[in-house]
């Protein structure tokens, strides 16, 4: 599961963006970093949602040709220029962007997978902690358990997963649901995914870079 060079990333960035009476006024304060970031070498596409919990904090997903790209971009003096414009929205709250997990690398994490789940009005991202050494007992499990009641679910349109290479014993798990109410009801059922959703106000957003889908708030 180790990623080569060549391997695609799929990066998720947490922007805790502070309290503001409307969503347009985060997406306002967001545009002059995000244009930075969109303009990235390698950032091959991007999407923006906010958590259904809490509509200040917002997520992206970057999708980059390789983990060399997401890294130069990081160690960049372009991305002082973002830390630095992207400051007067955080008011002193950090950022997290140390989480990618490779995609293409195998079945049940290819691009098909990825993009049934970006195609969605709700997408909940969830991490999974998964013991030493289980790691193979796990994905022999979700793929013979998990992946079955999530196609059967009416309310599941897709799924995608893949280890974090910063830490293999973690588990990125994107699902894409028709509403936040499902995600709800059936991840109570399985009890074992800690949910962030993801609301677009646009259900099909195209893969490309300079699409960065505008957050739903319902």
């Amino acid at each position: 599961m180790s990623s080569s060079s060549s391997t695609p990333i799929l990066q998720v960035m947490t922007i805790p963006h502070r309290p503001t009476p409307t969503s347009e006024e985060i997406d306002q304060e967001l545009a002059p970093a995000l244009s930075i970031l969109t303009n990235a070498p390698g950032l091959a596409a991007a999407w923006k949602g906010c958590r259904h919990e809490d509509k200040y904090t917002i997520l992206l997903l970057l999708l980059w040709s390789d983990l060399s790209a997401s890294r130069s971009f990081f160690t960049s003096p372009s991305y002082n220029d973002f830390n630095r414009v992207v400051q007067p929205a955080l008011r002193g709250r950090k950022i997290t962007w140390q989480q990618h997990a490779p995609a293409g690398q195998w079945d049940l994490s290819d691009l098909a997978h990825l993009r049934s789940v970006i195609q969605s009005p709700c997408v909940e991202v969830a991490l999974t902690k998964v013991v030493e050494g289980g790691v193979a007992g796990y994905y022999n499990g979700f793929r013979q358990v998990v992946s079955k009641i999530l196609d059967a679910e009416p309310g599941c349109d897709g799924w995608w997963i893949s280890p974090l290479i910063e830490n293999p014993q973690d588990q990125l798990l994107l699902i894409n649901w028709q509403s936040h109410i499902v995600c709800l009801v059936l991840t109570l059922c399985l009890v074992i995914f800690s949910a962030l959703k993801v609301e677009s106000s646009n259900p099909e957003p195209k893969i490309d870079t300079a699409n960065i889908c505008a957050a739903g708030t319902s």
